[in-house]
């Protein structure tokens, strides 16, 4: 038999799926093995929106740019070895801003419940106060955890908070550039990660790109092997949910996947966290929350790719093998402790009480997963135009023939694990941030979101100094990040205001003088 060389797959390949009764079974007439990755992904000349390239390789501003980490931890002692990990590999420690969902479970006594931030400096950084303003630590009790979707749902609202409320922050600023950057709490990262995992975004050519995959083992940590988990199947249990992970080989560059998305690892700039929150009432939820994000962020305009090297891994081993991190859902029969009052979560908790169908039956509802029940046709709709609804830049229909899966007979129906064409659509302002900041959370009333008024055209001659250390964001005019219209500095505009009508008062005043000196 010959084999073939790399030579006929100059961006490597991918495969299929294994010639294998199960995989026949699931597709009778295939494909199998392997098919080399195709040159581009653009249809018929349309190609990705890019245009923003300001940090990009070689710019000072790609060892700047903020990177906001996302960290959902349930009673797991290596929480703390995490951040370690992240301010130990990475080029520019000091552009890390870390938020951790922290779930403990209160005088347990074990390592488990220490802490993530203690646990760091009790084991791995004696001076750990060196990064303490780029750390911040939301204290949860475990009893009150309704699951991993609930607690990341948290961890975007932080976001959206820090992004609408620039002057009453909860913890650092947010702009749309800035990077997010979702993990779980038990993992390792390559050397120069975050400069790399940039480099590795603008390879993408695209604005919307979503760097994300399930992560390899943390035994392959900064051996960087050539073949990498490729996302692309999915099976139903109570909802969606990823299954039988592909890979890809030699890739040279990440590649479009069929819109599937692990929640282990997600990168993209922070107008993609704004524009598709995690839903905060998916209460319980382990099967459906990755397939309906990453459905949401195709129909929002963004595009998952699965990253052509590994930068990020994954402690496999060492966290399931914890049965102490299995124990969400199960309270203790005693009196629980109520969870702590924070600012970003109180128009999210109000609006629950619109809110009448939560979890995997949300989730499906959604998609349209399962037979239609004509009873619930206003709840779906009210889903779906909610905040954390579907988006408006491509259908449910588009995304039912881009990712290849029947939702409505729940099943696979096409295998897309090969080669795919972006599928265009109409980009809006700012991203879309405004619609989407425009919609309701439930069933409440909402104000329209608009930005503030002669703030756009303010932006292309003011530079916006941040308060947070270490940090200075120009505008857009080539000097750097990019203001945020969201985010311009009505201290400066108030002063301005104050400043004109001190000169028309003084103006006013010298010509009072005037006229009666004259008539004296």
């Amino acid at each position: 038999m010959a084999v073939s060389s790399n030579d006929d797959k100059p961006y490597g390949h991918c495969l299929l799926a294994r010639d294998t009764p199960q995989n026949r079974a699931l597709f009778r007439n295939g494909p199998f093995g392997n098919e080399p990755v195709a040159a581009s992904i653009c249809p018929s000349g349309d190609c990705p929106h890019y245009s923003y390239t300001e940090d990009i390789k070689g710019s000072h501003a790609i060892d700047e740019t903020p990177i906001h980490i996302l960290v959902a931890s349930f009673r797991d002692r290596l929480c703390g070895r995490t951040l370690h990990n992240a301010f130990q590999h990475a080029d520019n420690p000091h552009r890390l801003y870390i938020r951790v969902i922290q779930q403990t479970k209160p005088d347990s006594g074990l390592d488990d419940d220490i802490g993530c931030w203690d646990y760091y400096c009790e084991h791995y950084n004696k001076n750990c106060d060196n990064y303490k303003h780029q750390v911040r630590i939301v204290p949860v009790n475990a009893e009150e955890s309704k699951g991993p979707t609930w607690a990341r749902s948290k961890l975007s609202a932080m976001v959206e908070w820090d992004f609408t409320h620039p002057h009453d922050l909860d913890f650092v600023p947010v702009h749309l550039q800035d990077f997010c950057m979702q993990i779980d709490s038990h993992m390792d990262f390559s050397d120069h990660f975050d400069t790399e995992l940039i480099d590795m975004f603008h390879m993408t050519k695209n604005d919307y790109a979503v760097l994300s995959t399930y992560v390899t083992d943390i035994a392959e940590n900064n051996k960087d092997p050539k073949n990498v988990p490729n996302l692309c199947m999915v099976t139903f249990t109570s909802s969606i949910r990823n299954w039988g992970t592909k890979e890809c080989t030699n890739l040279k560059t990440p590649k479009l996947t069929n819109a599937m998305w692990g929640a282990g690892l997600s990168f993209h700039r922070c107008h993609a966290e704004v524009n598709v929150p995690v839903d905060p009432y998916l209460d319980n939820v382990f099967d459906g929350e990755e397939g309906s994000r990453g459905i949401r962020f195709f129909t929002h305009g963004y595009d998952v790719y699965t990253p052509h090297r590994v930068l990020v891994t994954h402690d496999y081993h060492g966290h399931q093998s914890n049965p102490v991190v299995h124990t969400w859902g199960h309270t203790g029969g005693g009196p629980v402790k109520q969870e702590s009052h924070w600012k970003w979560m109180d128009e999210i908790d109000v609006a629950r009480s619109g809110v009448s169908v939560f979890g995997s039956q949300r989730v499906n509802l959604l998609l349209g997963i399962g037979p239609e029940d004509p009873q619930l046709r206003a709840e779906t709709e009210l889903i779906r135009n909610s905040r954390y609804g579907l988006g408006t830049k491509r259908t449910l229909e588009q995304a039912i023939e881009f990712t290849g899966i029947n939702l409505r007979e729940m099943k696979m129906e096409t295998n897309k694990c090969g080669n795919l064409e972006w599928v265009p659509f109409e980009e809006s302002h700012n991203y879309g941030i405004d619609e989407l900041l425009s919609r309701s959370r439930a069933a409440e009333s909402v104000q329209p979101y608009r930005e503030a008024a002669g703030a756009v055209a303010a932006a292309e001659d003011v530079i916006e100094m941040n308060v947070t250390p270490q940090r200075i964001r120009f505008n857009a005019s080539g000097r750097g990040l990019p203001v945020s219209t969201t985010t311009f500095d009505y201290s400066l505009m108030g002063a301005l205001v104050c400043a004109a009508l001190a000169l028309v008062v003084r103006v006013s005043t010298r010509k009072r003088h005037k006229n009666a000196k004259h008539k004296n």
